[in-house]
């Protein structure tokens, strides 16, 4: 009977030491998962805010360059009214 107590308490230490160190082994492992999920995770927050700065830098260039055609028709258009304004004095 003694016998069977020793065999079964080592049994149930060798199944509790397998056990524990599954655990230890999923616990690293999942370190390494969310680990990688934060490198991503920053690699993606970094790649947004580069596509943040140049759809930033595009939207300056069209508003100069629509404030300097808009420049420009105003310059033609009152060329054009001093043009016909004359027209009308000769």
């Amino acid at each position: 009977m003694a016998e069977t107590k020793t065999v079964a308490s080592q049994v149930q230490h060798f199944a509790g030491e397998n056990v524990k160190k599954m655990f230890e082994e999923q616990s690293t492992r999942m370190t390494q998962v969310f680990e990688e999920m934060g490198k991503a995770h920053s690699k993606w927050i970094e790649y947004g805010n580069t596509q943040l700065d140049e759809m930033n830098e595009l939207m300056k260039t069209q508003f100069n360059y629509v404030n300097e055609l808009a420049a420009g028709m105003r310059k033609l258009t009152l060329e054009n009214a001093r043009k016909t304004a004359e027209t009308f004095k000769a």
